[in-house]
Formats: C-alpha cells, structure tokens, sequence
C-alpha cells in the first residue's frame, strides 16, 4: 500500500467519525443509490482495493473478484467480520498502526483526530 501520509491521517479522521456514529455519513438520494461518503471516499483513496484487502485478509485480486460478485457487506462478511461497522473499526485500528509507524506519537494522533473530526461531523 502506498498512500502519503497526508492521506493516511485524513482516512484515519474519516474512520473515526464514521465508526463512532453509524449512518452520519449517508447521502440523501432515493433508497436505490444511497451511498456512504466514506465508501466513496476509502474507494477514491483504495482503488486497488489493496488497503481493503489487507485488512480483510484475502489478496487484493481475490477481493476484487468477490467485490464483482457480492455487494461490499456480503464481502464483510464472508471475511470474518460481523458487519460494516467491524470493517470500519478494525481499519482504524490500522490506519493508527500504519500512523504510528511513520513516527507519530499517540498523542499527536489523538489531537490530529479531536481537532479535525468536529469539522466532519457536521
């Protein structure tokens, strides 16, 4: 996986706010085409599906062939985790290790997130 920091701190942001209030995230369209902004925007930023994979525990070919197949909560799934929100969470907790090995302290993590996740929230 090769994101920039930059970019692993702000998905770090963006998992937190969305795994702490299931559904915030949500656009307004009709039933059919509702779609996460956070889907979107981890598929922007993974569009391999490598970091998705890694964290499943499949290889980034396998979980584009499941994704074709299955919707993005069937992969979830069949990979071990009992929802969405257990995908979010255990990526969390990777994108802080992933932070945490570029040389970020713990605290800076935890203020990079308190300052920036109000911001989201709205």
């Amino acid at each position: 996986m090769k994101l920039s920091t930059k970019t692993v701190a702000r998905l770090l942001v963006v998992t937190a706010v969305a795994a702490a209030v299931p559904g915030l995230s949500q656009i307004a369209i009709p039933k059919k085409r509702r779609e996460s902004q956070f889907d979107k925007l981890l598929a922007t930023h993974d569009r391999k599906g490598e970091l998705r994979a890694e964290i499943l525990g499949i290889s980034p070919h396998e979980f584009k062939q499941m994704s074709r197949i299955d919707s993005f909560e069937q992969v979830v799934h069949s990979c071990g985790f009992y929802s969405k929100r257990d995908f979010r969470i255990a990526l969390l907790g990777y994108l802080r290790n992933e932070l945490l090995q570029r040389g970020w302290s713990r605290t800076r993590i935890d203020a990079y997130i308190m300052v920036r996740a109000p911001r989201l929230a709205m």
